[in-house]
């Protein structure tokens, strides 16, 4: 399916135009300190992509659940996790739910960032399910934003390509990056993107 048709579907959670040309052109995102102080406001969204793995031939399409058979996080990844959490805490920044794709990879992230996750099978890469579940998915993602509010933030740890298709970001998302997200009633703004290196 269409990026053109999946949105036409979302009807109401369509993504304001402003947003898409904002991309389109080179909009500038906000610097790392304004978005840790956003992030301090609550009431955002979290994309954020698996900490440090080696990329290998069918990394997405295992079956979740058994990680001695998944690709797992490398050392660097562990480590990379570790000082997401550490950074999240030094900031102060209030974490509500941390919902993630059931790859070990990615729950693994959670729980070395945050301490916790909870698997969604909505997060699941797109390689790993039909086409049709996969724009059913990135609909419930966008609706998850959306419906985001309170004074903690919400955490959505998955993978590349999900989150590409959410901020519309045709450069590759790093792993261990993420983006932050204002839900805004039926769109939202991208305030801005993080990306944590371990020492």
């Amino acid at each position: 399916m269409s990026r053109k048709t999946l949105y036409e579907r979302l009807g109401g959670y369509v993504l304001c135009l402003g947003v898409l040309l904002a991309f389109s052109s080179g909009w500038a995102l906000a610097d790392d300190e304004q978005v840790w102080a956003a992030l301090k406001e609550g009431g955002k969204v979290i994309l954020l992509r698996h900490a440090q793995v080696v990329i290998g031939e069918g990394i997405g399409r295992l079956a979740p659940g058994n990680c001695a058979k998944e690709v797992n996080l490398t050392s660097h990844g562990v480590e990379q996790a570790k000082r997401l959490g550490e950074a999240f805490r030094a900031h102060g920044i209030a974490v509500g739910e941390v919902f993630s794709s059931p790859y070990c990879r990615c729950m693994d992230t959670g729980k070395l960032a945050f301490g916790r996750a909870t698997a969604v099978e909505y997060l699941k890469p797109p390689g790993a399910v039909s086409e049709s579940q996969a724009a059913a998915n990135n609909e419930r993602v966008l609706q998850e934003i959306l419906s985001q509010r309170g004074p903690s933030n919400l955490v959505m740890i998955t993978h590349d390509l999900n989150i590409a298709n959410i901020v519309l970001e045709p450069g590759g998302i790093g792993m261990g990056e993420f983006f932050v997200l204002q839900p805004n009633g039926a769109d939202f703004t991208v305030i801005g993107r993080i990306q944590l290196y371990a020492q």
